[in-house]
Formats: C-alpha cells, structure tokens, sequence
C-alpha cells in the first residue's frame, strides 16, 4: 500500500514490480534544479521485518545506509518472514519429507510511505 503523505505534491512514481513482488521500481525523476535521479529497482527480499528508509542525495544518487542524506524518498515496512512446507523426497521408511522454505515478501502487502519530492525552483 502505497501512503503519500502529500498526495498533492511532487511526487516520485512508484511500482511493485509484476514478475517479482520484492522489487519496488522507483521512475526517474527530475529531484531539483540540474539534476535527474536515475529510474532504480529496489530488491528487498533481504529486509524481510525491517523498515528501510531510502534517501536521495545531493547529486540523484539513492541511498539506504545511515547518515546525512539531502532527501528522504519513501520508508517502507517489510512483512516479515513467512514460510511454506515444500516435498522434499521420502525418508528411509518411505515417508514423505517435507523443508520450511522462505516466502519472498510481497511489496502489496507493504506500507510503504512516499515523501513529496522539494518543490522546484522557477
């Protein structure tokens, strides 16, 4: 779920990807006078029960580590970590075995927050 806690501002566009609902597709855009950020995919299979914030810097460049940064983009949250039993073979007494395997989080089920992009300079 997409939240714009400006939904009249200048906003970035946003997709869950349709082939692998981990990845938020983020368009280029143009982030202030002179500069263009560039369109990015973001894979968050591995942030599974985290919220992670991502940044834009200075020169358009994304960032997800901590610090000074010139723009918060969006912060989302992450479901956590599900599982499902898959067959895995028979045991020697001719049971069926089955292994937990993760279930990649999907990004529709996410909240995630869009911040309004700074105005442009006329």
């Amino acid at each position: 779920m997409f939240k714009f806690l400006n939904p009249d501002g200048r906003n970035a566009h946003f997709s869950v990807d349709d082939d692998n609902a981990s990845v938020l597709h983020v368009d280029s855009f143009n982030f202030k006078a002179g500069v263009k950020a560039a369109a990015k995919d973001f894979d968050f299979s591995r942030h599974q029960g985290e919220t992670v914030r991502v940044f834009v810097d200075a020169d358009g460049t994304y960032s997800m580590e901590h610090g000074t940064h010139e723009w918060l983009l969006f912060m989302a949250e992450i479901p956590e970590c599900t599982y499902r039993q898959v067959y895995d073979g028979t045991d020697e007494n001719g049971m069926e075995k089955t292994r937990s395997v993760a279930v990649p989080p999907d990004l529709n089920d996410a909240v995630i927050t869009i911040f309004a992009l700074p105005e442009e300079e006329k």
